[in-house]
């Protein structure tokens, strides 16, 4: 992910690229040709710091819609040879969110420009989710053979496609494709299916079990309790070489007579019901 540059705060885009909602306003009220400028730079160079906790595609959406901005320049960029080299998602995730968006709104031009990319794109994955969404049965269905085209049919590529189809953010594709009639497209999707099942029950069996959460030392681990009360056990001193009592008066006490002997309380376990436990930050 490189590391984006940002404008100053009071320029059109500034004020685009930080999502700021007077940012619409400006843009609005600027030239025409001086916003989409803009506003294709903010979808084309992702202008957030982590792409990943920072939702702006419904935002640029929009702004395409009240601009009536043409998707020339996405569509450049989707297709550009640099797709081939630079694999990584956030190259093409902002954009392709946005044509999601666009697609959503009734963009045509948005809905042909996904299918498009899904076919031949390198980020094939985000583009069938967002089709996932907002395409008819029959646009998917036609994306199955040049999406199964990418995994070869030997045993790496069937690997491949399994875990394309278990790490699938919407699974409506892989639904419809396996009830394809063609052996080609249904009965690979289904073996693809048993196996990512299958690899994922591997999975939760190889996991280790949870450790209780605030367990102190001592009462998560038994050998150690163990070895404690040994040492406690090893340092005591021996009966022969402690005082004994006075036959006379008895075992020495400070207590009055008639008191129980009061018993230390146990020192507080992190994992006891009582114990405070810092709360987890948001």
């Amino acid at each position: 992910m490189f590391d984006p540059v940002i404008a100053p705060s009071g320029t059109l885009l500034g004020l685009l690229q930080r999502g700021r909602g007077d940012g619409t306003l400006h843009a609005l009220t600027a030239p025409r040709a001086e916003a989409l400028a803009a506003l294709n730079h903010c979808v084309l160079r992702d202008p957030r710091h982590d792409w990943q906790v920072e939702n702006r595609s419904l935002y640029y959406a929009r702004l395409y819609l009240d601009l009536n901005g043409g998707l020339d320049a996405i569509e450049a960029h989707l297709f550009d040879p640099d797709d081939l080299a630079d694999t990584d998602e956030s190259r093409t995730g902002l954009a392709l969110a946005v044509l999601g968006h666009l697609a959503s709104y009734g963009r045509r031009d948005a809905l042909a420009l996904l299918r498009r990319y899904a076919a031949h794109g390198a980020n094939w994955a985000w583009a069938l989710d967002e089709l996932a969404l907002r395409d008819d049965d029959a646009g998917l269905r036609a994306l199955a053979a040049p999406v199964l085209a990418r995994f070869p049919a030997d045993a790496e590529g069937e690997a491949e496609l399994a875990a394309a189809v278990r790490d699938a953010f919407e699974p409506r594709p892989w639904r419809l494709w396996a009830d394809d009639p063609r052996v080609s497209v249904g009965a690979r999707v289904r073996a693809a299916r048993e196996a990512g099942c299958f690899d994922r029950w591997q999975r939760q069996l190889r996991r280790p079990g949870p450790a209780r959460a605030g367990a102190c030392e001592p009462c998560s681990s038994g050998p150690s309790r163990a070895s404690n009360a040994e040492s406690r056990c090893t340092s005591r001193p021996p009966a022969a070489s402690r005082p004994s009592p006075d036959p006379r008066t008895g075992p020495r006490s400070s207590r009055p007579p008639g008191t129980a002997a009061r018993v230390p309380a146990a020192p507080r376990c992190a994992s006891s019901p009582t114990a405070r436990t810092p709360r987890r930050s948001t």
